[in-house]
């Protein structure tokens, strides 16, 4: 993903990357160039590869599942579309979401069509292409990039083809995210009235979490507050809650109101505590376990200095809330079950 980060990603889940050449050779070599963690596909066969990446996007039901437009007037333009954040996550649940092809690098010189057909003959708008060519086909090449019928073109043999190659796939992936799913991803940023998701400060705290520890997918979700659902590539999931500074002295001032513990009131005013459950639930009083047994519902705090300050707490996975279980597929399982990512379909 980029270095400089501007806007967060609600969601992210790692993609799959289409390789296309006649020659078997240097599918071999090139697959051997690949980041070790990639999902990725060989096809010596265009009308083969043409045809997975055509149906490989129709899997994923994340738009189909979250995304709902309304009319609400006789014109074209009255309408209100509604996102429902809380249905992010169970994309976890969604055992093709990992053959998501989001770039597809092509060879220009095939038999069966060259490279622009190929690119051409692609349904999925937002797939970035990649043309692999010779020095022969450079300047046509470059007429295409121009013409916007390719995102990128990249000389096969120069001898920094491994770093280019790899560089190149990573950003796409992101922009493949940015683009294909903004009509979800548009509505939720607007709508984050805590700011965290275009909060640059944030995101790079957010993104050194993530490296921390190795999460390679998240979800954005809302409950029982904001925050996201991080996975690792075994599947081991954490919850990170987000409050922001005005959030968190509200619930200070509502367990002022209940006559909750002097120590807890200050922990919570402090971010040192953070409630981990909905602190907008009608039902919640001062007699209420959440409040009474208060070590088990809330957690130690960290605070994000930024513009806007913010206060998060990581629960665990035996701490998770229960919708955030159940059996998945993790993205190691997938890289290894599935034998075809390091084979050369004819």
């Amino acid at each position: 993903m980029d270095d400089h980060i501007n806007v967060g990603h609600p969601f992210y889940f790692p993609t799959q990357v289409v390789m296309v050449d006649d020659d078997p050779d240097f599918l071999d070599g090139v697959s051997l160039m690949l980041d070790k963690n990639l999902s990725y596909r060989l096809f010596q066969s265009a009308s083969e590869a043409l045809d997975y990446v055509n149906k490989s996007h129709q899997q994923v039901s994340l738009l189909e599942r979250c995304y709902s437009n309304y009319k609400t007037g006789p014109q074209e333009s009255d309408s209100l579309s509604h996102v429902d954040i809380g249905k992010l996550h169970k994309e976890i649940f969604n055992s093709a979401r990992f053959q998501t092809s989001a770039t597809v690098v092509v060879d220009y010189s095939m038999p069966e069509m060259n490279g622009l057909e190929f690119l051409m003959g692609l349904k999925n708008p937002f797939i970035k292409k990649v043309l692999l060519t010779g020095q022969a086909d450079m300047e046509l090449a470059i007429k295409a990039f121009n013409k916007q019928l390719i995102d990128q073109y990249i000389d096969k043999h120069d001898p920094r083809l491994k770093q280019i190659l790899n560089s190149t796939i990573s950003v796409f992936s992101e922009q493949y995210f940015r683009s294909s799913y903004k009509l979800i991803t548009d509505p939720i940023i607007a709508n984050n009235h805590d700011a965290f998701l275009v909060d640059a400060r944030f995101q790079e705290y957010f993104r050194d979490i993530r490296l921390k520890t190795d999460c390679v997918e998240y979800y954005m979700i809302d409950h029982p507050q904001a925050g996201y659902l991080m996975l690792d590539a075994h599947g081991k999931r954490r919850v990170m809650l987000i409050y922001s500074e005005k959030a968190l002295a509200n619930h200070a001032q509502h367990l002022k109101e209940m006559n909750a513990s002097e120590n807890l009131i200050r922990e919570v005013s402090r971010g040192e505590s953070i409630p981990t459950f909905d602190v907008m639930d009608e039902g919640l009083n001062a007699d209420h376990s959440f409040i009474k047994i208060s070590e088990k519902h809330y957690h130690p705090g960290i605070k994000v200095s930024s513009v806007k300050n913010y206060f998060v707490t990581l629960l665990s996975e035996e701490n998770l809330p229960d919708i955030y279980k159940g059996n998945i597929i993790p993205y190691a399982d997938f890289l290894e079950n599935n034998s075809l990512n390091r084979e050369i379909l004819h």
